[in-house]
C-alpha cells in the first residue's frame, strides 16, 4: 500500500507541475524588438507605440462596411496560420500608420511580420494602412479558430487591394 501511495503522489506532483506550466500564451511578448515593418515604413518607436498598443484588442465595432463597396469576397484559409495576438500586434501597427500608404508594390508587399504571423497587401491599387488594418480587421473576427488565425480582405473601402493575414 505504501509503494502504491509513493507512486500515487508522485504522479500527481507531475501532473500538477505540467499543468502549471506558463503556456507561450502567458508568457508577455516584446512586439517593439520582433516586429518586421515594410520597406520604407517607420519603427512603432518611431511612431511612439509602445507594447501596450501593439497589444491591445481589436473593437468588434470595426468590422461593419459599407455593404455596396467594391471588394473581392473575404475568405478564411487553413494552414497555414498565425497566433491571433501576434496578427492584432500587426493591426495595431497598422493602424498607428494611420492615413500613409500601403501599397502592393510589384503586386504584393509584406506590411507587417511579428513571429510567424504576416500581413500581406496584394493587388493593383494601394490604400492607407490603416484601411488595410480595417480589411484585416474581418480575417481576426471571423476566421479565429483556437487562437489561430488566416484568412483574406479587400481593405476597407477598396477591392483593388486585399489583405492577406498568414502563418509564416
Amino acid at each position: 500500500m505504501i509503494g502504491f501511495t509513493k507512486t500515487a503522489i508522485a504522479v500527481l506532483s507531475i501532473l500538477g507541475a505540467v499543468t502549471a506550466a506558463p503556456t507561450a500564451a502567458d508568457t508577455e511578448i516584446d512586439y517593439l524588438s520582433v516586429i518586421e515593418v515594410g520597406p520604407g515604413f517607420p519603427t512603432p518607436q518611431e511612431l511612439g507605440l509602445t507594447n501596450a498598443d501593439l497589444s491591445k484588442p481589436i473593437p468588434a465595432s470595426i468590422v461593419s462596411r459599407d455593404l455596396l463597396s467594391k471588394r473581392a469576397p473575404a475568405a478564411c484559409w487553413g494552414n497555414p496560420k498565425c497566433h491571433v495576438n501576434d496578427a492584432r500586434a500587426c493591426f495595431n501597427y497598422l493602424q498607428g500608420l494611420g492615413g500613409r500608404r500601403c501599397e502592393p508594390s510589384n503586386g504584393r508587399v509584406q506590411m507587417c511580420k511579428i513571429g510567424g504571423c504576416a500581413w500581406d497587401a496584394r493587388g493593383t491599387r494601394g490604400s492607407s494602412c490603416s484601411d488595410a488594418a480595417l480589411g484585416g480587421a474581418w480575417v481576426l473576427n471571423n476566421c479565429n479558430g483556437g487562437g489561430w488565425v488566416a484568412g483574406t480582405n479587400a481593405a476597407f473601402g477598396n477591392g483593388d487591394m486585399i489583405v492577406d493575414v498568414i502563418g509564416r
